[in-house]
């Protein structure tokens, strides 16, 4: 490798062969014109081979460097250097760079499969994720988060934690459960934060862990194992009772001939009251089997209009208004969507005894989903907290499983269903959210 020499040297260094015939030319004479073209072969010769022996020149080098780091610097990991391979100073430096680059492709394709693992693993959570810079703007949201806001990542990106209305939630102990409606759900969450640094700056992490479905699964869990536990000692009761009541009914009118009337009477009465409760309490037992024998859901693309006017139909009442798009799609099975509808029309018209009207209204709301709604002008809701625990009821007729039935068939085809009072009119809208199309 030549040493960095200046330009002037190195354009001396090849321009002095012929400086050197033209002293001996000075000095000797005009040679002959063999020897003239011997001196012009001479000089022609050692000046490519000096202007060869210097072709890589620091200048050249520096600049070339200088527009390969420059390519790293913007991100182009894929640039090379053409190596001599002939092992000089400026081929190591080729050859490192070369090294360098390589390892920072990888680097980046490691880091893109990272990232797209990452975001896969997120969209599969069922807890929101929100993930802030140091300034309380919204950086990272995924899809549950988008659900629980009602909004899409690019309408919520950009936002400060305090217009998300989550800054307070900062505040609660790490781990802890917290009750709070969000514009998409409503229930109970596990709060966990977090800090976090993003390219040397710090940041705040945000997890919001549904824990409503997981209290009630665990809740119906323990109500369907007690259940068939009870249905299976008071139904091997209820049965020889029910039998043995209708049994001595029949042979009653003749053994009875000899009691007064009254005596009879009563008797008669007694054993028929023994039979129709014993049967009203094995139909009450079937009615909450349902919830331990509920199938599951088949969910299918549909349009909901047609199946609103099925439910409208099957009670042809004129109460019933349906207002919304026909042909809008919902993802659920039919069939059990349509006894949701049942029970809640129902309940709707049972609130309400003066004759106005009942609303069925459905919409599509952010994050792709289908917001389901059944307003009536009744009372408004009971005081009560248990509305959707099993064997309440408010009614005096009522078995208290409309609603929890109802409540379990939406939350297995991945929905909600609401309970609450009407915006500035009397009454309760039941709202059932249910993924769209």
């Amino acid at each position: 490798m030549p040493a960095p020499w200046h330009g002037t040297a190195r354009l001396l260094l090849i321009a002095a062969p012929g400086t050197v015939a033209l002293v001996l030319v000075l000095f000797a004479g005009i040679p002959d014109v063999a020897t003239c073209w011997l001196l012009l072969a001479i000089v022609v010769a050692l000046s490519v081979v000096a202007a060869y022996a210097l072709r890589g020149t620091p200048t050249g080098w520096t600049r070339t460097l200088a527009n390969l780091v420059e390519a790293l610097r913007e991100g182009d990991y894929s640039v090379r250097a053409w190596s001599t391979g002939q092992g000089d100073d400026y081929g190591l430096l080729v050859d490192g760079f070369n090294r360098l680059a390589a390892h920072l492709q990888d680097e980046r394709r490691g880091l893109h499969e990272t990232l797209q693992l990452l975001s896969k693993t997120l969209a599969t959570l069922d807890g929101a994720v929100f993930a802030f810079e140091g300034d309380g703007r919204l950086r990272m949201v995924n899809p549950a988060g988008e659900r629980l806001m009602g909004s899409s990542a690019v309408e919520l990106l950009g936002q400060d934690s305090n217009q998300l209305g989550l800054k307070a939630l900062f505040s609660l102990p790490s781990g802890s459960i917290h009750a709070q409606a969000f514009p998409g759900q409503t229930g109970r969450w596990q709060v966990s934060h977090a800090s976090l640094r993003s390219r040397s700056q710090a940041g705040s992490l945000l997890v919001l862990q549904p824990m409503e479905r997981a209290l009630r699964e665990e809740e119906a869990l323990a109500f369907r194992r007690l259940l068939r536990v009870l249905s299976h000692e008071i139904n091997n009761s209820l049965a020889p009772i029910v039998s043995m009541a209708d049994t001595l009914q029949r042979l009653m009118p003749a053994e009875a001939a000899t009691l007064e009337a009254e005596p009879r009477t009563d008797l008669l009465r007694g054993l028929e009251i023994i039979e129709q409760r014993s049967s009203a309490l094995q139909r009450f037992l079937g009615g909450y089997a349902q919830l331990a024998r509920l199938p599951q859901p088949r969910p299918q693309v549909f349009p909901i209009g047609p199946l609103c006017r099925r439910v409208q139909a099957l009670f042809d009442d004129p109460r019933i208004d349906i207002e919304g798009d026909p042909d809008q799609l919902v993802c659920a099975d039919a069939d059990q969507l349509e006894q949701v509808l049942i029970n809640l029309l129902r309940n709707a018209l049972e609130a309400d005894s003066t004759g106005r009207a009942v609303t069925m209204r459905w919409k599509r709301t952010a994050g792709m989903l289908l917001s389901i709604e059944v307003l009536d002008s009744g009372q408004g809701l009971p005081t009560s907290d248990s509305l959707f625990v099993p064997f309440f009821t408010t009614k005096p007729n009522g078995s208290g499983i409309g609603l929890v039935l109802s409540r379990q068939i939406v939350e297995a085809q991945g929905g909600t269903l609401v309970l609450q009072a009407r915006d500035g009119v009397p009454g309760t809208a039941a709202i059932v959210i249910l993924p769209g199309e």
